[in-house]
């Protein structure tokens, strides 16, 4: 890489934000699939993006976009899991 490209990869700035696991938003969904990017520098790493992919729409979608009728989470109650006990 030249100096100049060096240069803004290392002031650029990028932002996250949380999101509750009980929010209704398309990255809780079990049918969506996160978007990453190679990071920059000489660190190898992978960036989660603003983007995905939805597997039962089969199609792109935002991460934070309000869900579809097909919304589905993980089922989170013990009771309900698929663990097998010896």
């Amino acid at each position: 890489m030249t100096a100049k490209v060096e240069n803004l990869c290392a002031t650029k700035k990028t932002r996250s934000i949380s999101v509750d696991i009980g929010e209704r938003a398309c990255i809780n969904c079990i049918w969506y699939e996160q978007h990453y990017r190679p990071g920059r520098g000489n660190v190898s790493a992978l960036v989660p993006t603003s983007m995905g992919y939805c597997l039962l729409k089969d199609g792109a979608r935002g991460a934070l976009r309000q869900p579809c009728k097909s919304y589905e989470t993980e089922a989170r109650n013990p009771e309900t899991s698929t663990t097998s006990a010896s």
